[in-house]
């Protein structure tokens, strides 16, 4: 954290020697989050990026993960303690295999960085950055805060190294500008290489580490002419994934589409912005219409980014709010367990449909693919669910009482909560997508920064490794009352 705020690793001098905002940047780079105070690109040199991009693989991958690693790598006996808690953090079925999981898991997304790293290296050297936007302020254009590698070798081979490690672990953090990933996608000039390289890498990394275990197993058995079926956690994490992967952009695609005349996403435009670098909704003006393959790949990019990763290729404000709110509650639904994303997981999502669908056919069993998922689980995904309701509703209602003023600054009626929901949610879900600009996260309360960065925490944890982490097993009661019906709504 100390580190962060020495001038020479941050260059901004307004971030020098600022504890709070290096805590902020700490949280979030451990967390694999993305939410910045300060901006990655330009407001730290070499040192501080390389500082970010080692909290992140730590917090990716997991210090247990490293240990289990190094004593696999020298031979040394793994202990029982050791084990017993990979299970735990990375949801192994059985102790046996909780440290093959992990090596499992390390190995394979260890190929993909590395693959995705050599891939981006060629893309990043060979494709010219634009930083041009579509922001006017005091009568010139805007651009952004650019760093490009472009026909750089030593630059090309860091930002391969730095975005694919950023990628894998879901974080966000990237170091090309102040506008993410925007100079790569320019009407006219899209690098698709970089963009689907990007998604690729994300998804894989927001699988989990039982879906990398089931997949291995299931090449095994497929060369030794067996079959092993997946396990049901694999299951459903790939049913509520593939659904969110395609319901998301469509649920998107289908606002944007009702309104695409005046759609910031169907149509190139201008506008003014003022010196927090808000644009002002009166001055927007609508120029070209956007080829539908440049709309249809924006829309996919920026929303699949929600689930779990947190780059954007455009001003996520260029969405409506009623597609903000769609991408707030992507996140908070978040990736799989046991991955290098947030939310509630896919799972509980999962068993939270299940559930609803037994108690409305009137089955006294949650099941799904001939399995029966125990009555424990059940109750803690819809705990979880509430609780992380609770922990976004509580957390909104605090950050908006806490900085208010800064709020209504830059927006009008609703807007303010929306932003602030996605925010929220983006911190939750270790999202990084954010609808605020940095100014405005500079400006926000000391209470602020302080609950978004228990949100990320806890989102990354996951509620249940951290608020139900003390809850009893209920099969261990030795005695129980009598059952009283309640009429309920």
């Amino acid at each position: 954290m100390i580190l962060l705020a020495v001038p020479g690793v941050v260059l901004n001098h307004n971030y020098k020697w600022d504890f709070l905002t290096s805590l902020f940047t700490t949280s979030s780079a451990f967390s694999d989050t993305g939410i910045n105070i300060a901006d990655a690109s330009n407001d730290y040199s070499f040192w501080g990026q390389l500082i970010i991009v080692l909290l992140i693989e730590m917090g990716g991958i997991g210090v247990l993960t490293f240990k289990v690693i190094l004593y696999l790598m020298i031979n040394r006996k793994i202990s029982v303690n050791d084990a017993s808690l990979a299970q735990s953090e990375r949801g192994s079925s059985n102790l046996n295999s909780a440290v093959v999981m992990i090596r499992d898991g390390f190995l394979w997304l260890t190929a993909v960085q590395i693959i995705g790293a050599a891939i981006l290296f060629f893309a990043f050297y060979f494709t010219v950055a634009d930083p041009n936007t579509n922001y006017i302020y005091n009568g010139e254009r805007q651009v952004l805060e650019l760093t490009s590698p472009y026909h750089n070798f030593v630059r090309s081979l860091w930002f391969c190294i730095f975005h694919s490690t950023s990628a894998i672990n879901n974080a966000g953090f990237d170091i090309v500008s102040s506008g993410s990933l925007q100079p790569y996608n320019h009407s006219g000039n899209v690098s698709y290489l970089i963009q689907i390289t990007f998604i690729v890498e994300w998804i894989i990394g927001g699988l989990g580490y039982p879906t990398f275990h089931d997949i291995k197993n299931k090449i095994n058995a497929w060369r030794k002419g067996e079959s092993v079926p997946f396990s049901l956690f694999t299951k459903l994490n790939f049913v509520i994934y593939l659904f969110l992967f395609f319901a998301g952009p469509l649920a998107i695609f289908g606002i944007e589409f009702s309104n695409r005349s005046n759609s910031l996403i169907f149509n190139n435009y201008t506008a003014n912005t003022n010196p927090l670098g808000i644009i002002d909704a009166e001055t927007i003006v609508i120029t070209t219409s956007k080829p539908l393959g440049e709309v249809v790949m924006d829309i996919i990019f920026n929303t699949t980014s929600t689930r779990n990763a947190g780059f954007s290729s455009i001003n996520i404000n260029d969405f409506s709010s009623g597609s903000k709110t769609v991408m707030g509650i992507l996140m908070f639904i978040g990736s799989a367990p046991s991955s290098t994303a947030g939310g509630i997981r896919t799972t509980t999502l999962a068993i939270i449909i299940l559930g609803i669908v037994s108690i409305a056919r009137g089955r006294a069993r949650v099941s799904a693919f001939k399995k029966t998922v125990p009555e424990e689980t059940v109750k803690r995904a819809f705990g979880v669910f509430f609780l992380s309701a609770v922990l976004v509703s509580l957390a909104l209602v605090i950050c908006y009482a806490d900085s208010h003023a800064v709020l209504s600054i830059a927006y009008k009626g609703d807007e303010a909560v929306v932003s602030l929901f996605v925010l929220i949610s983006s911190a939750f879900g270790t999202t990084g997508m954010n609808p605020l600009t940095s100014d405005q996260m500079y400006q926000l309360g000391v209470l602020s920064k302080l609950v978004i960065i228990v949100v990320m925490f806890m989102g990354q944890l996951g509620i249940s490794n951290t608020l139900l982490v003390f809850a009893k097993n209920s099969s261990n009661e030795q005695f129980g009352y009598l059952e009283e019906e309640v009429v309920i709504g």
